[in-house]
């Protein structure tokens, strides 16, 4: 089985928030808010990357898929996956 480009990648997680799927990594996580039904934020504003790494703390939201899924991806490889 051959390693996913970054295109790939990206497509494939872009896929999985549109089909409803939030992607947890360690202590990584890329979640649509409209999947919570008490959330507090306004219905444009859609995809929350949030890092609860004490070296790489990060919590943002984001309109888009796009940029979120890109967030995502960059702290992934900084974040240390907990098994």
């Amino acid at each position: 089985m051959r390693k996913l480009t970054n295109k790939e990648e990206k497509s494939l997680y872009e896929w999985c928030l549109d089909q409803g799927v939030n992607l947890e990594y360690g202590k990584l996580s890329l979640c649509d808010l409209r999947n919570f039904q008490y959330s507090n934020v306004r219905n444009d504003r859609r995809y929350q990357v949030h890092s609860d790494d004490n070296k790489n703390p990060w919590s943002m939201i984001y309109d888009e898929t796009g940029p979120a899924v890109t967030k995502f991806m960059e702290l992934k490889t900084r974040v240390k996956r907990v098994r």
